[in-house]
């Protein structure tokens, strides 16, 4: 009986650790860009309407300064800009209704102090978004037939 000898799979030449590594992934830079100046100027005019006594979101404020679909632009503009009395920064929240600061930080109780001296609201840690959001949105289908609130 003839022994049959296997058959030996051609393995491909061994490549050195240089030619295996894969590109490495371009990292991050420590500053997020800036907004360019028109941009910047058109979000803090948008935050500058906002009323008295009134929040409005990210996304409102996008809205309002002709700029659809750019609230992280709006949290970047704010985050740069120095503090000054004109601009009502603490009335700019989050799309949920909160302040979008970390609970319990100094500048989290300064935002909902200056919020509440304003006649400002808050159930547990968010804002009625229908009562002090602005500009007042229009309610959807949905809202108006089912009655959500």
């Amino acid at each position: 009986m003839a022994i049959k000898k296997k058959a030996r799979r051609k393995t491909p030449a061994k490549t050195s650790i240089k030619t295996r590594k894969k590109a490495a992934p371009a990292s991050r830079s420590a500053k997020p860009a800036s907004a360019p100046a028109a941009e910047t100027a058109r979000i803090l005019a948008a935050i500058r309407k906002i009323p008295r006594g009134k929040v409005s979101t990210y996304g409102n404020v996008a809205d309002v300064a002709g700029l659809p679909r750019r609230a992280r632009l709006v949290g970047t503009v704010l985050r740069q800009t120095p503090a000054s009395p004109s601009l009502p920064w603490y009335r700019v929240i989050n799309a949920g209704g909160k302040i979008s600061l970390p609970a319990g930080s100094d500048a989290y109780a300064k935002q909902r102090s200056k919020l509440e001296a304003e006649g400002v609201l808050f159930r547990g840690d968010r804002v009625d978004l229908q009562r002090y959001g602005w500009p007042a949105r229009d309610r959807e289908l949905d809202e108006l037939l089912w009655k959500l609130d």
